[in-house]
């Protein structure tokens, strides 16, 4: 199996896993705060929809020789997301649901499609792109999806879970 089919079959499966924890929330739960922090489940929907578009943005830069362009720097994290959870505030829970298919299928093609010889190159930031594209994509699923599940079930709370990443 190539690098590009691993990274998209562990996208994909921890996709599925964010999935299957979203579809077990009380639909009169998805825009209850306190999923993490104040976030509800359909803020953590467009938080993982916003991730992918990043990730997307910084492979678009990477393919066309313009990598250094991305410039993201992990202590801007916390600024975005409050940002993003502050325009996105009025999105239905289907409307996020919506963005999230978009921005996952739109990065999921941007990987498979990505040349192999550039997942190690460095970005401006100093991350490769396989970097980016795993925090971006299967970690970033892995963690929100194990949020989801200890929100509806403690026991399945990990110690890693009590603050969003990005």
């Amino acid at each position: 199996m190539s690098r590009i089919a691993e990274i998209v079959k562990d996208l994909d499966a921890q996709r599925d896993r964010f999935l299957e924890a979203l579809d077990a929330v009380d639909p009169e739960l998805l825009t209850a705060p306190g999923l993490v922090e104040s976030w509800s489940a359909r803020d953590l929907v467009v938080h993982v929809a916003f991730w992918c578009e990043h990730g997307t943005s910084a492979l678009a830069l990477a393919s066309s020789g313009r990598g250094d362009e991305f410039s993201y720097d992990q202590a801007d994290t916390d600024r975005m997301n409050a940002e993003l959870t502050a325009a996105t505030a009025s999105v239905t829970p289907d409307e996020a649901r919506q963005r999230e298919e978009l921005a996952f299928s739109v990065f999921r093609a941007a990987i498979t499609a990505f040349e192999p010889g550039l997942l190690d190159v460095r970005l401006g930031n100093g991350d490769t792109v396989a970097e980016v594209i795993a925090y971006d994509g299967a970690e970033h699923y892995e963690e929100h999806a194990a949020q989801l599940r200890a929100w509806f079930d403690p026991s399945e709370a990990d110690d890693e879970v009590d603050e969003p990443a990005i």
